[in-house]
């Protein structure tokens, strides 16, 4: 049973680290997670292991440009307080950041003391060094960013692991190239978990029938077929479809499918954990 970590978790003051063996059973574990609240304690728990104390991830399918697009439909995990995650991404701030470009043009892993360096070596925009100056991003909290590889077009998730106070970003480093293979492994996995589970993305609500609907059509299924399987009338079906491309934000019902299947909504067998 999974123990909840997502706004608290204990202090690590020191690296500790996992040996090949214990990183493989945890990937399998991470793998065999059910639920997307599982499969992130297990990924938090594990990180900690390594001696990363604060743990953020970020995905989305929607990236256009700089953009990761509509906010309610990225998906945000966070061992901060909600009060903190939401002040962060409610200022928009971090889009503008030398962080994010790097994230957004990169595959990898990335110290937290890369922006510092291209600051002082003259290479970011007014536009990231206000940014920077905005979000206190020049604490001296060493840490990594991972850029994960994308999936699928227009999609893009990312991770920000952060050490306890007083590491300083040598030893971080020292750290990674002893352990970060290991490190890499296991929040890879992570993100792979993550972005395969339904989604609960914030304010979406689709019912356990219309996620059905949605499925026959997605199927290749008529609303007439849908009235015959499910033994609605067609009046009633629609009223389905209706609401539920108005939960999705959509116009059309091809659109609710693809926004539903990206979110991986559809054909799972947990719906009942999305309610």
């Amino acid at each position: 049973m999974c123990s909840n970590v997502f706004h608290e978790y204990f202090m690590i003051k020191t690296f500790q680290s996992l040996t090949d063996a214990e990183s493989l059973s945890v990937i399998n574990r991470i793998a065999a997670a059910k639920t997307v609240e599982c499969a992130w304690n297990r990924t938090v728990q594990a990180l900690g292991k390594f001696g990363f104390e604060r743990v953020n991830y970020g995905y989305t399918r929607y990236r256009v440009g700089r953009s990761i697009g509509p906010a309610d439909d990225a998906f945000f995990l966070s061992t901060h307080s909600p009060r903190k995650v939401k002040e962060f991404h409610d200022s928009g701030l971090y889009l503008k950041s030398a962080d994010f470009r790097w994230v957004r043009e990169n595959v990898g892993a990335c110290p937290w003391d890369w922006t510092r360096k291209e600051r002082a070596a003259g290479r970011l925009s007014p536009e990231e060094c206000a940014a920077m100056d905005a979000l206190g991003a020049a604490r001296r909290r060493a840490g990594y960013s991972i850029s994960f590889p994308d999936g699928a077009p227009r999609s893009k998730g990312a991770m920000g692991m952060g050490c306890a106070d007083g590491i300083t970003q040598a030893q971080a480093d020292a750290h990674w190239a002893e352990h970060g293979q290991k490190i890499m492994a296991i929040a890879t996995m992570g993100h792979f978990k993550l972005s395969q589970l339904p989604l609960p993305v914030p304010g979406l609500h689709l019912t356990e029938r219309q996620r059905e609907i949605l499925c026959w059509i997605a199927d290749g299924k008529t609303l007439q077929d849908i009235t015959v399987l499910t033994g609605l009338a067609l009046s009633t079906v629609e009223k389905y479809l209706r609401r539920a491309r108005d939960e999705l934000g959509v116009e059309t019902t091809a659109q609710a499918v693809v926004k539903a299947a990206f979110l991986n909504q559809l054909f799972t067998s947990s719906w009942q954990n999305l309610q």
